[in-house]
Order: structure tokens, then C-alpha cells, then sequence
């Protein structure tokens, strides 16, 4: 029988507003990218300051996110998505009539605040609503929304830009989120008013050797994901003659396999051990990074686009149904906190990504630099896992199952 036809209302609804607030929110955050050249034309920034508005994002999401976490635990989910999806609001706003570079940044600035609002509330939602048996499926779906708001970004910004000017992309969003915000106020309901007892210690949490373990992994796909992201389209060109239409295609088949494999991955984290599909995922992801430098042409780059982006997918997916239930563990609700710090690790990755890649590319050439990483990703993932089994045994029960890692 399909999960979803086992889902109360309730359940379908909540996890309906999440996959529109989070495609929503990532559906913004690459609306961006093809508006880019129109204001370096317009704007002449310099490089430095580029980098400034793309990094701004992912700072404001690390700063906002250890506050918005545990304010969703106590004071509910709904008040939460209303107070993100407000600032999603404004900054979308705000990007469409920014004249400076420094509205541009403090727009994208304000866009990572909402979105450490959002994602572990949103996540959060889920965990609140859904038995452990069924967050798997649920999380990856929600991981689906993420990856299908990041895939159509670029390309609907893109053609909004060339029927109209570079401010209706943006004008365009704001009245979709507004619609969102209207539609969770109206139909959301608020869960049962939370207690004080849905508080969690972070520092005996981060002690704990699985979310060691799974922050690592996280750390490990997020930076490996991020850090392809501003080297590859250079590396395409030089060695494919790619044009900027291909370079995007690729990347598309990247989105398009993490979003098709999460469900999956997510599936079967309520079946098999999460920690060992967590494993599997990230030797993967090492195994098959070496091929996007050995590809020559442009058949064999899009298949290991296609496996780079599941592998990712298939590592990330068992990771939020499996901080959820090391939550039920403790016995103390506090989702929102832990998926907090779930969106700190994909912050680090999104910040240290870029970074390592430009250190890497100025030292190395591409292709050289890419095998190294996957050495580092096969290497610390080993390590992660070996650690991981020599810690104190770990055993979590649920009504269907009991693992050890």
C-alpha cells in the first residue's frame, strides 16, 4: 500500500505546505542566477563583491538558524512558516528594486534568515506529524521539493527576465509567496501548544557518536555538492566547448537524479540500517566524482552528473528521518532544534564548498583537484563509519524494527 494513501488529512496538508515552502524557498534562492549578468552590467561589481552576495546567504543561514530552531519548539510550527515566509516575502521584494550592490546583498542577506526560519521548522512539521515508520518516505519527498525548487529556478527566472525586465522574476515569486503565506494562515492547523519539556541539551546531543556521524556525512555531501557547483561550468567549457545552455542541462540531470533518488533512499531508511545507507551513499558519491574529470564527451559527463547527484541524494535522505528518531529517543520533541543544527552542517557545506574549490583549482588543475576531493570524501567517510562502529553501541527501537550501527 502507498504511504501516502495511508496519510490523515492532517498529514497530507502539512506535508503539502512543505513542499511548497521549501520549493518556494529554493526556487528563490536560484531565481537569482540567471539576473546575474544583468547586474554586473549594470552594477560593475567587483569580483570580491560577487562572491559577497552568493556567501551572504549561507551566513545569515548559519547565524539566524541556532535561534529560529528552538523558538519553533516552543513557540509552534505554524507561527514559525508564517514568520520565514514573511521574510521571503520582503526579500524577494527587496531584490526586485535593488539599484546598489548593497541592497542586493542585504536582499540575500534577509533571504538566508527567512529560509533558517523555514527549512528545520518545515522539517520539523514533519517529524511532529509522522510516525517514525513513515518519515523516511516523507523527508525524502520533502528533499524532492528542495532539488525540483532549485531545477526550475534558474530556467523560469531566466524566461521571466527575457519577456519583461529584470524586476518581474522577483515580483513574479513574491506574489507566489504571498499566496503560500495566506494558504498556511487559512488551512495550516497549529499543533497542541508545546511544553518546556521539548528542550534539547545541543552540547549532549552533539556528544552523541550518530550525530557525530551524521554530521560528518552531511558536511562531507554538502561541501563535495557546493564546491562543483562554480568549478565544473569553467572545466566544461575549457575541455567540452560546453555552451551555457549545456552547462545548465547537465547540472538539470544532477538536480533531476537527487530529487528522484531521495524518496527512494528515504524509503528505505525505515526498512534497512539509515547508517549504512548513509555509508553507501557517500563511498558512492567518491566513487563517482573521479568520472566527471575522465568524461569526454557529453553523454558520459551527464551519466556522472546523473550518479554524483543520486549519490548525493541517497546520502542525505536518511539523514532527517534518522535525527528525528534520535529525538524519540530522548523522549523530548525538540525536532525543531535538531533540525536546526541539520541546516547549520548544510550551511558549513555551502560556505566551506566554494571555498575549498577556488583554493583547490588555484594550486591544481580541475580535473586534478575533483580526484582529489573524492580521495577526502572516500577517506573521511571511511573514517566517519569506522568511528561510528568502535563508539558505544547505539540501538534505537520503533514499532517496526530494532538496528544496530
Amino acid at each position: 500500500m502507498s504511504i501516502f494513501t495511508q496519510m490523515t488529512k492532517q498529514q497530507r496538508t502539512g506535508l503539502l505546505f512543505v513542499i511548497l515552502i521549501l520549493f518556494i524557498d529554493m526556487l528563490l534562492y536560484s531565481l537569482l542566477i540567471p539576473i546575474v549578468p544583468y547586474f554586473t552590467e549594470t552594477l560593475q561589481p567587483s569580483s570580491t563583491m560577487m562572491g559577497i552576495l552568493f556567501s551572504s546567504y549561507a551566513v545569515a543561514m548559519l547565524l539566524a538558524t541556532p535561534i529560529f530552531g528552538p523558538i519553533s519548539d516552543r513557540i509552534g510550527r505554524r507561527t514559525m512558516l508564517l514568520v520565514g515566509l514573511l521574510g521571503l516575502a520582503a526579500s524577494t521584494l527587496l531584490f526586485a528594486f535593488s539599484e546598489t550592490m548593497a541592497l542586493l546583498i542585504t536582499a540575500r542577506f534577509v533571504q538566508g534568515i527567512a529560509a533558517a526560519a523555514t527549512w528545520p521548522t518545515a522539517l520539523a512539521l514533519l517529524a511532529d506529524l509522522f510516525p517514525p515508520k513513515m518519515r523516511g518516505a516523507v523527508m525524502g519527498t520533502a528533499l524532492t521539493a528542495i532539488s525540483t525548487g532549485t531545477l526550475l529556478g534558474a530556467p523560469i527566472g531566466g524566461w521571466l527576465f527575457e519577456i519583461s525586465d529584470h524586476r518581474m522574476p522577483f515580483l513574479a515569486a513574491a506574489a507566489f509567496t504571498v499566496i503560500n503565506i495566506v494558504l498556511v494562515y487559512l488551512f495550516l492547523k497549529e499543533e497542541p501548544n508545546r511544553t518546556v519539556s521539548e528542550k534539547l541539551q545541543v552540547s549532549g546531543f552533539l556528544r552523541n557518536p550518530q550525530v557525530v556521524f551524521i554530521a560528518g556525512i552531511v558536511l562531507l555531501a554538502e561541501v563535495s555538492l557546493c564546491l562543483l557547483e562554480p568549478t565544473l561550468p569553467v572545466f566544461f567549457t575549457e575541455k567540452l566547448s560546453s555552451t551555457p545552455t549545456t552547462i545548465g542541462l547537465l547540472f538539470a540531470v544532477m538536480t533531476l537524479a537527487y530529487g528522484l533518488i531521495a524518496p527512494v533512499a528515504g524509503s528505505m531508511s525505515s526498512r534497512y540500517n539509515p547508517y549504512k545507507l548513509m555509508f553507501g551513499g557517500i563511498i558512492a558519491l567518491g566513487v563517482f566524482m573521479p568520472f566527471l574529470a575522465w568524461a569526454g564527451s557529453i553523454w558520459q559527463t551527464a551519466i556522472a552528473m546523473a550518479f554524483v547527484g543520486a549519490s548525493v541524494g541517497f546520502t542525505l535522505s536518511p539523514t532527517l528521518a534518522t535525527l528525528g528518531e534520535i529525538i524519540d529517543q530522548g523522549g523530548t520533541g525538540a525536532y525543531g532544534t535538531a533540525y536546526s543544527l541539520f541546516n547549520m552542517f548544510h550551511g558549513v557545506g555551502m560556505v566551506a564548498g566554494p571555498l575549498a574549490g577556488g583554493i583547490l583549482t588555484d594550486i591544481l588543475p580541475v580535473s586534478s583537484a575533483i580526484i582529489v576531493v573524492a580521495a577526502a570524501v572516500l577517506g573521511f567517510g571511511i573514517l566517519l563509519f569506522v568511528q561510528l562502529r568502535a563508539s558505544k553501541p547505539a540501538r534505537f527501537t520503533t514499532k517496526d524494527r530494532k538496528l544496530n550501527v
